[in-house]
């Protein structure tokens, strides 16, 4: 078929490429779009602002989840900084301490407890609190405000209390205080209060309660662990009769994790624009509980999976483009065929094709948001009576929400005879229990199911509008009595049948069945690990054994030919030169010897470099000679330097000074000079000649010895650095291994 075809035509043909295990389709074109546009430029633009604005909902959503977590837990922090409650009889004042466990939001929850309160505040770390001196300055020139406004008069700098005197900051308070007309409270952070040395905070904490009630000071201490006992191990007796301490308990660990996962991707009040298939999800929950607990750490996972996602092509039609490319319509029309070969058929003209790819894509994406909202629904449901049957004393379904939630509704993506596993004696223990529940149970747990149904919009879905009605009037007709009788057990029966089918209907599709479904959902496409756990040790020693693999060749090396395949020692950079040397030795490594070692190679490079340049010389004057010619042999001799390096190319020319010290007598070398002038060549003086070459080459030599040193001291510091090498005090002149086992193959 030519290659000038035009959108007229009704058919065309796609060309097989691959073989039997060549499980991509290959590109379709759609008539006049030429096979390079599936590639187009603007591909990368485009994928990139799909990227955004999916990530800008997803993460504004995560954001309004967090806000909602931590709002009642900010609001009791504030409430016990600002609790003035004195308990009666005691002989001092307590200095308010509130403890806080807080490993997964970070700073993130101190910065809004601060900025709601409104009063002077200070963070601390471990660094500004190395000593009492430390960190008394941190902490008052911290709160002390430098605000222009404020009035101030003028002492004498022998009047002046210094920056960590506690009166200092007293002072300031009460100046403060007459200014704005309040006291409000001066809080101080600290974070990772378990880094802090108790010795200097002990002292801290009793200086700062010798100043109340004038100074109105709280602090808040972070804690990495849960453990509200931290300050009552530590701390001594005199030190905690001094404070009065308040724990506060914010959500942390797989709480957290689970709450933003559901509120996200598994509540079907929210439709994400990116499905996470069962890979991304259960990677997602492993690192998190395994690894990093942070609200970071997930925020970071979840991008990585929408990066991942939107790196493939099909992702362009994340939505649907008003004027869309004929590369575009063939990007899609690829993955549509995949799956209905006969999608356009009885199709003719350039307008019609389009539009039938548009109404596939907008049908397309309809139908894979239903499927995902009924898997969501289905989920829910039977978490919902999951957590009822618990509540009432039975194991349910023996489903471990907590540790297994992604596990658990991963599972439901699968197919149909994957699902018969455990999904399916789920289902079937499900029916067994509903038929065991008491009248007040039964009609308890349709009702708290008839609330969820209720909350859900059915978006036009005739179906689910039909079973919401059938549930209630299921629910209407439950006998009144209390009794476990024969009415009770049918009613039951019943209700557990209609969950059944009602739970197996919406499991009924599958995701993957539905064309172009990889453009909204990432199924079972690995995650990503390599970006957030990259293994360094194998990165490292690849890059030292086999640096031509990801680096240019050296500078100071100049191959005939682009790329070349010759992994000679000489080749490689001088880190991996002495890597090489160092996998050679044994447990502890002789300076001296490796230098010599390295040396050596170092010579033969530079023999190595001066032969290519010999060569690419003797090529560009062979290139010269067939234009101009061969030049006579009476034209003046090169220099000795230029002599010397191309004599073996060029052997009839003047005489180098080698040649000339070969003459056994002064006379031999008169008559070979008078013999050389009578064939008019040009003989400089060779004694004159010898003294200046023979400085020339030593200081040479000399820049060549301290150039090799300081190569060898810089490759030494960088497998210090690396870590390969460790000092001992046994042997000055000896470094220690560090890594065994290496496979240098």
């Amino acid at each position: 078929m030519s290659d000038d075809r035009t959108l007229d035509e009704t058919t065309f043909s796609i060309p097989f490429a691959g073989g039997d295990d060549y499980n991509e389709p290959s590109p379709a074109l759609l008539p006049g779009a030429l096979s390079d546009e599936l590639d187009f430029p603007e591909s990368h633009e485009r994928r990139f602002e799909a990227y955004k604005k999916a990530w800008s909902r997803c993460f504004d959503r995560i954001q309004f989840i967090v806000k909602q977590l931590l709002e009642p837990h900010v609001e009791a922090v504030i409430q016990q900084v600002e609790d003035d409650t004195v308990v009666p009889g005691l002989p001092h004042p307590e200095l308010p301490i509130i403890s806080i466990s807080n490993p997964a939001f970070g700073t993130s929850f101190l910065n809004d407890v601060c900025s709601r309160l409104n009063s002077p505040s200070t963070h601390l770390y471990p660094s500004d609190c190395v000593n009492l001196t430390s960190a008394m300055r941190a902490l008052i020139t911290g709160l002390v405000q430098t605000d222009d406004d404020i009035p101030r008069g003028r002492y004498k700098i022998s009047e002046k209390l210094a920056n960590y005197d506690i009166n200092y900051l007293t002072a300031w308070y009460k100046h403060y205080t007459s200014i704005e007309g309040s006291r409000p409270v001066l809080l101080a952070v600290l974070h990772n209060f378990e880094e802090f040395d108790p010795t200097v905070m002990q002292d801290v904490f009793y200086i700062c309660s010798q100043q109340l009630p004038e100074l109105r000071l709280s602090f808040i201490l972070s804690l990495s662990t849960p453990l509200p006992t931290y300050l009552q191990i530590v701390y001594p007796r005199a030190t905690l009769t001094c404070l009065r301490i308040r724990t506060v308990a914010i959500p942390s660990g797989l709480s957290v994790l689970n709450e933003i996962l559901l509120q996200t991707f598994i509540s079907p009040d929210f439709s994400s624009d990116v499905i996470l298939g069962p890979a991304a999800l259960e990677y997602i929950s492993d690192f998190f509980t395994r690894h990093n607990r942070t609200l970071d750490s997930l925020t970071t996972l979840i991008q990585l999976a929408y990066m991942k996602h939107f790196s493939i092509l099909t992702s362009l039609l994340y939505s649907t483009p008003q004027n869309p490319s004929s590369a575009l319509l063939s990007t899609a029309l690829t993955s549509v065929l995949a799956t209905n070969e006969a999608a356009l058929e009885g199709v003719s003209g350039a307008d019609e094709a389009k539009g039938r790819i548009i109404s596939i894509i907008d049908e397309s994406r309809t139908n894979v948001e239903k499927q995902y909202k009924s898997i969501k629904i289905a989920f829910n449901l039977m978490r919902l009576m999951q957590l009822f049957f618990v509540k009432e004393g039975y194991k349910g379904l023996g489903w471990n929400l907590e540790n297994d939630l992604c596990a658990i509704f991963g599972g439901m993506f699968l197919k149909r005879k994957e699902k018969s596993g455990a999904l399916e004696r789920s289902l079937n223990h499900l029916s067994l229990i509903v038929k065991k529940l008491n009248p007040d149970q039964l009609r308890r747990v349709l009702q708290d199911i008839r609330k969820f149904l209720a909350s859900i919009d059915p978006e036009g879905d005739e179906d689910f509008d039909t079973a919401q009605t059938e549930f209630n009037e299921l629910v209407e007709d439950l006998p009144p009595s209390q009794t476990l009788d024969e009415n009770s057990k049918a009613a039951a029966a019943d209700a557990a049948h209609w969950i059944d089918e009602f739970v197996r209907n919406l499991l009924l599709g599958r995701l993957e069945d539905i064309p172009l479904w990889e453009i909204w959902y990432t199924g079972m496409t690995p995650f990503p690990s390599e970006l957030v756990n990259p293994s360094i040790r194998a990165s490292l020693l690849s890059g030292l054994l086999r640096p031509l693999e990801f680096t240019v060749p050296p500078s100071g090396t100049k191959h005939t030919e682009p790329t070349t395949t010759d992994e000679s020692l000489w080749r490689l950079p001088d880190t991996s030169i002495l890597f090489r040397r160092y996998l050679d030795s044994g447990r502890l490594i002789n300076v001296y010897d490796w230098f010599e070692s390295f040396q050596a190679v170092l010579e033969t490079q530079r023999e190595e470099v001066k032969k290519e340049r010999v060569r690419a010389r003797g090529r560009g004057k062979a290139k010269g000679k067939g234009i101009t010619g061969r030049k006579k042999s009476g034209s003046s001799s090169p220099s000795k330097g230029k002599a010397r390096a191309s004599a073996p190319a060029t052997p009839k020319k003047s005489p180098t000074k080698k040649t000339l010290q070969q003459s056994p007598t002064k006379n031999q070398k008169g008559k070979q000079r008078q013999r050389l002038e009578e064939e008019g060549d040009d003989v400089v003086d060779e004694e004159g000649e010898e003294e200046d070459g023979d400085e020339d080459e030593e200081e040479t030599e000399e820049k060549w010895q301290i150039e090799v040193q300081a190569r060898f001291i810089r490759a030494l510091h960088e497998l210090d650095y690396l870590g390969f090498i460790k000092h001992t005090k046994r042997r000055a002149d000896h470094v220690a291994r560090t890594v065994f086992d290496i496979n240098d193959e």
